[in-house]
């Protein structure tokens, strides 16, 4: 799908080119659909032409938190609750 928009050549210059609002309206659109969950992190990448850490920058600086630091977090919190439901062995003095 291509999507066009339509500004006026005056507000671009050499400080502010064409193509580097581009990229970012691109790269916008791409962090949109991941945060909607319309496309896999690794078919962003793909989109994009980045690197894994790069697109993990990149979610984070929109907001959205990327696969394996929700997968950390889980795994943090299975494992504090499972660390409450043990019991406690405490050895007993020899009679």
């Amino acid at each position: 799908m291509r999507i066009e928009i339509e500004i006026p050549p005056d507000v671009f210059d050499d400080q502010f080119p064409a193509d580097a609002l581009a990229t970012r309206v691109r790269e916008f659109a791409v962090m949109e659909l991941l945060r909607v969950k319309r496309l896999h992190e690794h078919e962003a990448q793909r989109l994009l032409s980045v690197e894994r850490w790069e697109l993990v920058k990149m979610m984070e600086r929109a907001g959205i938190t990327p696969a394996e630091k929700v997968f950390e977090q889980i795994r943090d919190e299975l494992s504090q609750a499972i660390a409450r439901h043990q019991p406690v062995h405490t050895k007993e003095p020899p009679k």
